[in-house]
């Protein structure tokens, strides 16, 4: 008996697969269908077939997809190819690969139907060879052309590349050979000596990035060491930029009298491309505190069938804990002649708050109600540098997403 059942058991969990093998696919091909999708319409009812021959529904999208997509095929491939042919730049190369794309994705329809045509109706047999279209030629011919458009893109990226970087002058006009010869790179992996004049521009074009000291210009000169660790946290992110490296100004004490406009402050920053100021106007993290403090008890009772009272009893507590900081500042980015590149204005407020019940030792949690609150000890205090910090970085990476 237990062998018996053991059998249906099975025989009903590969029913239940099976009828998940020809359901999934066919709502699939039906959301595929209501999009004009006829390639993945085709495709997913051809599976539901597979699965369950004769599933009505499967079969109906099937008739419906297959009966379009050559119609839909020809048109589309039309309305790209009068964008795609002849090539006149690189943009034409976005057409040319979707008519490739879409013949490779005929072609794969095509084989499919080969597949499942022998395991289907006769009916639905001669369906499939009148819908039947041969686009393994065209897929071939559209893979030729697409192949000749991505040389053609890269030849006009690398030309291009090659005339900005003859004539760079500066760290800046290196980088933008350098992106134009990745766009070549893009089209065509080794196309010429691409990969060498990659190197070249990326070597000239890495900037070096100093940090001018910071300048404190609010009322609380006690602020300036967290200020200070605030901005130093920031030279990490230059191992992830590609144009830029950080470099450690020599003598910060002389270079702030000195300023950086006349010949002595420059004469400091011989190796520095671009110069990075932080102007604090305002800087707290302030500590947790006590916002409220409301004492608390409360007895629980619980009658049973013995008629036995059973009792729990808490008290502690009720807490409100708050916590603020805020910084402000502006930072100005400027290259080594004192010319002013870029700058931000940056506010961040940030506030903490939190409540709990902090209930003594011998309190029992189910005399509580609010079970999510509930305490025994005091946690610990809110770490405002550290939130103030983060929020910090992300300012700062957006302002520094020039060196990307």
């Amino acid at each position: 008996m237990k062998k018996l059942s053991l059998v249906i058991l099975l025989c009903f969990g590969i029913q239940l697969i099976s009828a998940q093998n020809f359901r999934k696919p066919y709502r699939e091909a039906k959301r595929a269908l209501n999009k004009k999708d006829y390639v993945t319409a085709t495709l997913k009812s051809i599976e539901s077939l597979k699965a369950k021959k004769n599933f009505k529904k499967s079969n109906d999208i099937f008739e419906k997809a297959l009966s379009q997509i050559n119609t839909w095929a020809a048109s589309y491939i039309k309305e790209l190819e009068a964008s795609a042919i002849p090539y006149e730049d690189y943009q034409s190369v976005a057409s040319m690969k979707e008519i490739f794309i879409t013949y490779a994705n005929l072609d794969n329809v095509q084989k499919k139907l080969l597949e499942v045509s022998n395991s289907l109706s006769s009916k639905q047999q001669k369906f499939i060879l009148l819908h039947t279209v041969d686009y393994e030629k065209n897929r071939n011919e559209a893979e030729n052309l697409l192949n000749a458009y991505n040389n053609n893109a890269a030849d006009e990226f690398y030309t291009q590349g090659i005339k900005v970087f003859n004539n760079a002058k500066n760290k800046y006009e290196y980088r933008e050979a350098y992106k134009i010869f990745q766009n070549s790179k893009n089209y065509v992996e080794e196309y010429k000596d691409i990969n060498a004049y990659l190197d070249k521009s990326l070597n000239l074009s890495i900037l070096n990035i100093g940090y001018f000291p910071v300048r404190n210009l609010s009322n609380n000169r006690g602020n300036k060491k967290a200020m200070e660790d605030l901005v130093s946290n920031t030279t990490g992110f230059f191992n992830n930029y590609t144009f830029a490296n950080y470099s450690e100004i020599s003598n910060k004490i002389q270079l702030r009298n000195l300023g950086i406009l006349n010949d002595k402050g420059k004469a400091q920053l011989k190796n520095i491309d671009e110069l990075v100021k932080f102007k604090f106007s305002r800087y707290y993290a302030g500590p947790t505190v006590i916002k409220s403090k409301e004492f608390y008890s409360n007895t629980k009772e619980k009658k049973k069938k013995d008629g036995t009272v059973k009792k729990w009893y808490c008290e502690g507590y009720k807490y409100e804990l708050t916590a603020s900081g805020y910084v402000e500042l502006i930072v100005e980015i400027i290259d080594n002649n004192g010319d002013l590149l870029d700058t931000k204005k940056i506010n961040i407020s940030k506030e903490h708050n939190d409540s709990f019940f902090l209930a003594t030792k011998d309190s029992d949690r189910r005399a509580y109600p609010l079970l999510k609150k509930y305490r025994t000890n005091m946690p610990q205090e809110f770490n405002m540098p550290n939130a103030l910090r983060n929020i910090f970085n992300s300012y700062m990476s957006d302002v520094f997403k020039r060196y990307k």
